[in-house]
């Protein structure tokens, strides 16, 4: 009796340790009101971000992809740069022990007017 009480907690351990690593965050773009931007000098601007599956039981950076993703998409667009036009797209492969989610994001960054219009 006491061998399944022991397998069980360990059971239990792996659920809940499983179960914490699905929890994620959502990620919403920004949208601005009332920010000028110069619209003829945009860029386009591209993010990835993956993670793993492992045993499609124990998450791998999964999760906060999106965040990751976002948050590299602004660092390429630049502090000076208003993002716009946001596309996202989600891939998958499989991996010997398990699958590969990336997320991709593409977006058009224009330069912020600054008080002078230049």
């Amino acid at each position: 009796m006491k061998k399944i009480s022991t397998i069980m907690q360990v059971v239990l351990l792996i659920l809940l340790v499983a179960s914490v690593g699905c929890v994620g965050s959502p990620v919403t773009f920004k949208s601005l009101t009332d920010v000028k931007y110069d619209v003829t000098k945009g860029r386009t601007v591209k993010a990835d971000a993956c993670g793993f599956q492992l045993l499609l039981f124990f998450p791998i950076s999964i999760n906060d992809r999106y965040q990751r993703a976002y948050a590299l998409l602004l660092n390429d667009a630049g502090p000076s740069s208003y993002v716009t036009d946001i596309k996202v797209s989600e891939s998958w492969w499989y991996g010997l022990v398990g699958t590969g989610y990336c997320t991709d994001l593409e977006a058009t960054a224009y330069p912020l007017l600054t008080a002078t219009g230049k």
